[in-house]
């Protein structure tokens, strides 16, 4: 199905996915409102008013109530000066308060359809798109690209976020309570964790497969194969004008001259086909064999064999 030209977008998928690659590309085309991780504790409340306190909390019907009135305000490009004094905690917070205002203002102004790229809205994928009608792009990428990503980074994943106030699981991750407590009770290491964080996300995924045909579901290795003949496709699907300034600059973001390597999280400009098989540099034979057991209950739904 074609995009609908004023609906929302909505780019997710795990995080280190290409989410960030892929929402910045898209929001090259004319028109469009970038929308910075509203469902993140770090992004300012002035531009997120939701207030999310917590990585990964899952918003459904039961809770909507607390979360919904900021989200579509964040969504329709209105700055929450309120909420942004309220927690301000130093002066940096209130100086930026101008360029954002301006910023969203004048997206709202010239009726700039809102793209929000957020890794962490995964898991409430379901219900932003039946809320606000969004049209959905989904981020897959490798096991062992991602913990490899993950552990490049030293990042760690508190599994304790994922409970609600009454400690109870969302039921889109329900099928691994007794991991996620495990892990949320003995942390284990850089590895284990990533395992589980892939399985529980993209078995979440798969579930949309089945019951969202329409939604774009893409691999970052086939994204990374071929860039231009990627984007011209998704823009296509989301009804989004490819001028000539955009498919310079996505082929640029591509391009072999680029570092093989991101040098910080939220970069784009990768020389994309030299860093498919990274992961081979990065991991142990071991941590490999690992991480291919760990995540076999999943895996197979999206990769083959000759992948590893």
């Amino acid at each position: 199905m074609p995009g609908r030209p004023t609906q929302p977008i909505l780019v997710t998928g795990a995080h280190r996915s290409g989410t960030t690659w892929v929402g910045k590309m898209l929001a090259l085309a004319p028109g469009v409102g970038y929308v910075h991780e509203p469902f993140s504790p770090r992004t300012p409340n002035g531009l997120s008013p939701a207030g999310f306190g917590r990585y990964y909390t899952v918003v459904t019907n039961e809770n909507a109530e607390r979360y919904r009135p900021g989200l579509e305000r964040s969504l329709e490009l209105r700055y929450d000066l309120a909420a942004q004094l309220r927690s301000a905690r130093s002066w940096r917070d209130v100086a930026r308060i101008p360029r954002d205002y301006r910023r969203l203002r004048d997206w709202r102004r010239n009726g700039r359809r809102p793209l929000m790229k957020d890794p962490i809205a995964l898991l409430s994928a379901d219900w932003l798109a039946a809320t606000f009608g969004m049209d959905v792009v989904v981020l897959i990428r490798h096991p062992a690209a991602f913990a490899a990503s993950i552990k490049r980074l030293g990042w760690r994943h508190s599994f304790a976020t994922f409970f609600d106030e009454r400690g109870r699981l969302p039921d889109v991750i329900a099928p691994f309570e007794g991991e996620i407590r495990a892990q949320a009770e003995r942390p284990g290491d850089a590895l284990a964790q990533a395992a589980l964080l892939w399985r529980l996300l993209y078995n979440a995924v798969d579930g949309y497969r089945e019951r969202h045909p329409d939604w774009v579901f893409l691999r970052h290795e086939d994204a990374s194969l071929d860039a231009p003949g990627t984007f011209e496709r998704l823009y296509e699907r989301l009804g989004l004008e490819l001028t000539p300034a955009a498919r310079a600059e996505i082929a640029q973001s591509s391009a072999s001259d680029n570092p093989s390597e991101l040098p910080t999280p939220h970069a784009v400009a990768l020389d994309s086909a030299a860093s498919l098989g990274r992961w081979r540099d990065q991991l142990t034979p071991d941590e490999v064999d690992t991480l291919r057991e760990r995540t076999r209950d999943v895996w197979p739904r999206f990769y083959a064999e000759s992948d590893w």
